[in-house]
């Protein structure tokens, strides 16, 4: 792998690539094949799949289209994908929205963030895609769900709402979707607070505020929403007052705890936004410190809900060096 400023992301990625592909049922002959939960197949310690686990199906599809990988145009890694598309179509409720913590839950988020990273899954391969025609009509029964639900207590999954309609919008044309997307935005922008932050249970946190301004940064770069351009940067202007000298992240101030950034959304806005390209900074500088929250931090679940972010950063990576500007 060629060093860039993407590498350290890239790299950080790249060695949990063996982990991730322990939680896929590589079986051809099993009835869970293309399952990334492996408590469910597996262990047996669950009587349902989590449909969130399939989002590392997007993981695998960036490995594919990645020539600087191992995994670059793998047969094998391809029909890993497509048993994976498969098996998210087959946990589907009838409703059109998935699981995941109990059987029924008809799950925002589960139905939100994996109809994005499956619709994502579809736009980056295309044609390479086995019963992409069955696989774009579970989107738009989940689409359809989405459309008649909103998210006011943790509103990164409203901005990941947002960005699934879109990307189905793109795959199928269908301008419901589209304009879906835009009454959820500006709904959206209506509750962000002055300071920049979005409600998770009460309060502002770091962490998932980074994966609001990742889902608000990749629906900017698809539709060319100032709205969401303008959303996302006074979400980065709240977070950089929480950057530690020492190169941590948030902690135990935050609604959340959380301690970790999610990278993509900073490198698409770095473009644009001082803050960001700081930000974005701070984080190579603190994965090659090893001084924060990484993809060899995450448990086996969340390596399988956003281990594809990383992957994003490393494509979308720039290098511009500036110092973090904590004062406005």
């Amino acid at each position: 792998m060629k060093e860039n400023s993407g590498y350290i992301y890239l790299r950080e990625i790249n060695e949990q690539i063996p982990r991730l592909l322990g939680l896929l049922d590589r079986n051809p002959l099993s009835c869970t094949y293309g399952c990334f939960d492996r408590q469910y197949w597996h262990y047996r310690t669950s009587d349902f799949a989590c449909a969130r686990s399939q989002e590392a199906v997007l993981t695998l599809a960036l490995l594919y289209n990645n020539k600087s990988t191992k995994y670059y145009q793998s047969p094998l890694v391809l029909e890993w994908i497509n048993a994976a598309l498969n098996f998210w179509v087959k946990i589907q409720n009838k409703n059109g929205s998935f699981s995941e913590w109990y059987p029924k839950e008809n799950s925002f988020v589960a139905t939100s963030f994996s109809t994005y990273a499956i619709s994502e899954t579809l736009l980056l391969l295309k044609d390479k895609i086995r019963n992409k025609a069955k696989i774009i009509r579970a989107l738009e029964k989940s689409c359809n769900w989405l459309m008649n639900k909103k998210e006011t207590t943790v509103q990164n999954q409203e901005a990941g709402s947002i960005l699934a309609l879109f990307n189905v919008y793109l795959l199928t044309g269908n301008l419901e979707y589209r304009n879906s997307a835009r009454r959820k935005l500006l709904s959206l922008m209506q509750k962000q607070t002055k300071e920049g932050w979005f409600y998770e249970y009460g309060g502002p946190d770091i962490g998932y505020l980074s994966l609001t301004i990742d889902y608000l940064a990749k629906y900017y770069q698809k539709s060319k929403d100032e709205n969401a351009f303008r959303m996302a940067s006074r979400a980065v202007d709240f977070i950089s007052y929480f950057i530690h000298p020492n190169l941590t992240f948030g902690g135990e101030y935050a609604s959340r705890n959380t301690e970790y950034l999610i990278p993509h959304g900073f490198e698409i806005l770095s473009q644009r936004n001082k803050k960001a390209v700081a930000i974005s900074n701070a984080i190579k500088e603190s994965l090659k410190n090893k001084s924060s929250i990484s993809p060899q931090s995450l448990d086996d679940r969340y390596l399988t809900y956003v281990g594809y972010t990383w992957l994003q950063a490393a494509q979308d990576a720039k290098n511009i060096q500036t110092k973090l500007i904590l004062e406005p």
